[in-house]
């Protein structure tokens, strides 16, 4: 209980320091709005409307990722993968995985296990390791930044783990102000938005395109005048006013490799309704003797499929056989007392006579 109460305690502390943080740098900009332009206001605010439409994602996607080492050696991993989100769960499946490369390289295509769940939400982390045929429950990895990270679909349209509007707002929050620029990238008219840092020294770039809801067209982000991670995307209306991207090109640099890789949408709809379930153990593909290893209690488990799962899915059913079952007992129970009053009746009339 204690240890519960810490942690929600943190977490209060996390969001009043989130929330005061923002302001403070809301409070900067208005103070000296000459540093910040409206061009800057206007790629802000619009790409964070295009964000605050969207409620739910639902998608299958394609990604090949190629590794290159400096001694000429490289390997790929092919992948395709289904993610559910609804703002405040995230759900990614591992529907394929392909290795091309040495076989000293395949220990890291086998961390990508076809059938593999992963679910993160704000009350747990759930995983799914059909290998093994476990299920891990553990303590929740939430947050903004998390919650980029991991997801495919929203990484391609931030940076540095964070919205355009958080990037802005951090950078005046330490003294730090983008500038704007106008620039075509693959012929779209794109506002170029730059920010140069000096502690450390870093240089981030967002291109982004006003006439389709400020979606990011590209990101170049490197120190010293190096580019170390940059994104390229193709852009796509899905619903009217609604634009995500459709592909991106990906590379990233390192002294040890660069990863190269191309991500592309085989299907996507946004704000569908989602059926909560599939945020649960309820809805992976489990069998009755797969074991649930639930950190957050500390105990091993399994779960009765058939009868869970039908209680899951038809919680009116599952009322309906409370009912019944209530009202088999008070049968039961009047034909015994019944039997019991007709005994005692026939008992006195024996005396009697």
């Amino acid at each position: 209980m204690m240890i519960m109460l810490c942690r929600t305690f943190l977490l209060m502390i996390g969001v009043l320091f989130y929330v005061s943080s923002s302001t403070a740098a809301e409070q900067a900009v208005s103070e000296d709005p000459g540093k910040l332009s409206s061009e800057v206001f206007s790629a802000m605010e619009g790409n964070q409307a295009t964000l605050d439409s969207v409620r739910t994602m639902q998608a299958t996607l394609t990604k090949s990722s190629t590794h290159s080492f400096p001694d000429s050696k490289s390997y790929r991993i092919d992948e395709k993968l289904r993610i559910i989100y609804d703002g405040d769960h995230f759900r990614k499946d591992q529907l394929e995985t392909r290795f091309r490369g040495a076989d000293e390289y395949r220990k890291y295509a086998r961390a990508l296990r076809v059938g593999q769940v992963d679910i993160d939400s704000a009350e747990s982390n759930i995983d799914y390791i059909p290998s093994s045929n476990m299920v891990f429950i553990r303590p929740p990895r939430w947050s903004d930044r998390y919650k980029i990270r991991e997801n495919g679909l929203l990484r391609y349209q931030s940076a540095r783990w964070a919205t355009l509007k958080r990037n802005i707002l951090a950078s005046v929050e330490n003294g730090y102000y983008f500038t704007a620029n106008s620039e075509t990238v693959d012929g779209e008219d794109c506002i170029l938005l730059t920010c140069d840092y000096t502690n450390p020294e870093s240089t981030l770039k967002i291109w982004v395109v006003p006439s389709k809801g400020y979606c990011i067209k590209k990101v170049q982000d490197g120190s010293k005048g190096k580019v170390d991670y940059e994104y390229t995307t193709i852009l796509k209306e899905y619903s009217p006013g609604i634009w995500w991207f459709d592909t991106v090109q990906v590379k990233e640099a390192s002294v040890r490799e660069t990863i190269t890789s191309n991500l592309s949408i085989d299907s996507l709809t946004f704000n569908e309704p989602v059926d909560p379930n599939i945020f649960t153990v309820w809805d992976i593909d489990i069998t009755s003797d797969t074991k649930i290893w639930d950190e957050m209690q500390s105990k091993m488990y399994t779960l009765a499929i058939g009868d869970a799962k039908d209680e899951a899915a038809n919680p009116t059913g599952s009322s309906s056989k409370m009912i019944i079952v209530g009202l088999g007992i008070l049968v039961l129970a009047a034909m015994a007392f019944l039997s019991i009053f007709i005994k005692s009746k026939k008992v006195r009339g024996e005396q009697q006579s």
